[in-house]
Parts: structure tokens; sequence; C-alpha cells
């Protein structure tokens, strides 16, 4: 059967939702390396360019 042609989805703009990170918590230590190997993997990019 032929698609309904008739209606156009267009994307949504609305922001998606955020999470929120508990930065006090225990869990710190583990955000702040993914935050250091992160910025490991943006110095190494920025070098190969």
């Amino acid at each position: 059967m032929q698609k309904d042609y008739s209606v156009f989805p267009i994307p949504s703009f609305a922001k998606r939702e955020a999470y929120n990170f508990d930065t006090t918590s225990e869990n710190y230590e583990i955000y702040r390396e993914l935050n250091e190997i992160a910025e490991e993997i943006e110095s190494c990019r920025l070098k190969n360019c």
C-alpha cells in the first residue's frame, strides 16, 4: 500500500531531558575520572588534526 504523502513529519526542536548528575555524592570520583578521560581524548584529537 502506498504511504500517505500528505503528512510531512517535522523534527522537533524541543530540548531533550537532561540527566542531573549528583557530583556531591560518592560517585564524584567516577565523574571526575570520566571528565579527565574526555579531556585527554579531546587533546589527542586536536593534536591529530
